[in-house]
């Protein structure tokens, strides 16, 4: 056999071919395995924070659900206790003695609706119907509605940062 000889030449190249062939097949089929691999990893890790994103929900829900109950008992408390503590005769007292005037009323519903008040209502400093002890309910249900907000908002800032730390790759 000579170096000459076509078929000689004929098996060298398809020997190179057959080699060429076989080294790509298991290349591609490696790269395949990569690649789910990858995809793989990838969906456990997005179950991962999911799970870690879940359960940093949950927790904030459950802390601001303490958090509204306390709240709640807090205020319901303090009525408790000026209701308790406070004979009734001296409630009956001090609102007949104590005239609310109506220019303070406007001001105070003004703030409310976070509105400027009106320069010109209510200057003669008239009594308007509102009596102290429905001043000092008011102011309750304020203090606790805007104590209820403030816990809200420092919540949904607690949950926004641990949804971030879980987010964060491991």
């Amino acid at each position: 056999m000579s170096l000459l000889d076509p078929r000689f030449w004929a098996g060298v190249i398809l020997a190179l071919a057959l080699a060429f062939g076989l080294g790509y097949g298991a290349g591609d089929l490696h790269r395949l395995q990569v690649e789910r691999s990858r995809a793989l990893q990838a969906k456990v890790a997005a179950a991962q924070t999911e799970s870690r994103q879940a359960s940093a929900s949950a927790k904030v829900a459950d802390e601001a659900a303490q958090a509204q109950t306390r709240i709640q008992t807090v205020f319901r408390d303090r009525i408790l206790y000026r209701d308790r503590e406070v004979p009734h005769e001296i409630v009956v007292h001090d609102d007949a003695a104590c005239r609310i005037p109506g220019r303070f009323v406007g001001m105070w519903n003004s703030a409310n609706r976070a509105e400027l008040p009106t320069a010109a209502g209510l200057l003669d400093e008239a009594a308007s119907g509102v009596v102290l002890s429905d001043v000092e309910t008011q102011h309750e249900r304020e203090a606790e509605a805007f104590h209820s907000n403030a816990r809200q908002l420092k919540d949904l800032q607690d949950w926004v940062t641990q949804q971030q730390e879980a987010a964060k790759p491991q």
